[in-house]
C-alpha cells in the first residue's frame, strides 16, 4: 500500500517500536520512584502505540495480499511476522484498553506488569527484525528500481 508513492506499512511501523518500548521504561520509572506522571506519560505511550500498531497491522495485511504466491519464502516470512506482530499489537490494545478504562489509576502495576511488557516488546523486536529482512531481504513493500537518492534507476 503507497501513499503519495510512499509505502504505508513501513512508515507506520516506527510509531508502536519507539511508543510500546517508552511505555515499558515509563513503567520502570514509575515503579521505581512512585511519581504518577511517569505512569502517566506511559499510558499516553502505550496509547497511542496500540492506536497505530493496529493501524500498521491493517496496511501489513494489505501489503501481504500484494505478495506474488510464487515467492514461498517471502509468504511463509510475512505469516510469521504478520502472526507475531498481529498478535502482540492485540494484546497491547487490550493492556491499552484496561488502562485507559482505569485511568488515572495504574493498570498492571509492579514486577508483574514490567515482566509482561517486557517479554512483549522483546518479541516486538524479533517480529520487527522478521518485518526487516521482508524489506531488506524480498524487497517486499518498497521499489527497488529506484536509486538511494529516490530518483529512478536506469
Amino acid at each position: 500500500m503507497k501513499l503519495f508513492g510512499h509505502p504505508v506499512h513501513p512508515l507506520l511501523i516506527h510509531f508502536p517500536t519507539a511508543l510500546l518500548p517508552m511505555d515499558l521504561g515509563l513503567s520502570v520509572l514509575y515503579y521505581t520512584t512512585d511519581n504518577a506522571s511517569f505512569y502517566q506519560a506511559g499510558a499516553y505511550c502505550l496509547w497511542a502505540g496500540a492506536a497505530l500498531g493496529l493501524v500498521a497491522a491493517v496496511t501489513g495485511l494489505i501489503d501481504f495480499i500484494a505478495i506474488p504466491r510464487t515467492d514461498k519464502t517471502a509468504v511463509a516470512l510475512a505469516l510469521y511476522h504478520g502472526f507475531l506482530n498481529g498478535s502482540l499489537i492485540l494484546i497491547f490494545a487490550v493492556i491499552a484498553y484496561k488502562s485507559w478504562q482505569s485511568f488515572p489509576l495504574p493498570f498492571l502495576p509492579g514486577i508483574k506488569g514490567l515482566v509482561i511488557k517486557s517479554v512483549l516488546v522483546v518479541a516486538l523486536f524479533v517480529g520487527n527484525y522478521l518485518g526487516g529482512r521482508l524489506i531488506y531481504t524480498h524487497h517486499i513493500g518498497i521499489d527497488f528500481k529506484t536509486k538511494t537518492n529516490g530518483s529512478p534507476s536506469a
